[in-house]
């Protein structure tokens, strides 16, 4: 009886952890900070690039060992009702092997107010893998005004 229950409590908590589109901030994959990735001895690999839509969005990597760190500016260029987000994809290291398919996040950085693509858009910190990381890339998304994703563009920007 006490394991029939310990499985509805285990099958009720995995139903309730299943993530949809994760945020960058909201997972174990990353850990956020404001100390610049060249400041912790990660050397600069590229940039991922588009403007599609009303969305712009640039987002930098850094890479050490594979660790990775980014940082990520985005600007809702367009009267459209939506906001501007990105999002990335990427692929972990995980028990000495890398896993085969891609992990989705939110990076946690949306702008609602309309700019330009080199103006008044939303920068936050910085984000350090906490596993090795390899084939990121980025790709412009329409968001809600809690920065939920609406909607993306179909071309990934990358691997960066």
């Amino acid at each position: 009886m006490r394991r029939a229950i310990l499985a509805v409590f285990a099958a009720i908590g995995l139903l309730l952890t299943v993530p949809g589109t994760a945020s960058a901030h909201s997972t174990d994959d990353w850990v956020e900070t404001e100390v610049h990735p060249q400041d912790n001895g990660f050397g600069y690999v590229g940039y991922s690039t588009s403007h599609v839509s009303g969305v712009y969005q640039y987002t930098n990597m850094w890479r050490t060992n594979n660790y990775v760190a980014l940082s990520s500016y985005v600007s809702d260029t367009s009267t459209d009702g939506h906001c501007a987000t990105t999002q990335i994809r990427y692929e972990i290291h995980d028990n000495g092997n890398w896993v085969g398919h891609w992990h989705y996040r939110t990076m946690p950085v949306y702008d609602c107010s309309t700019g330009s693509a080199g103006g008044g858009g939303v920068f936050d910190g910085y984000f350090y893998s906490t596993y090795k990381v390899r084939n990121v890339s980025a790709r412009a998304c329409h968001a809600n005004s809690s920065g939920a994703i609406v909607e993306c563009e179909s071309t990934w920007h990358g691997p960066i």
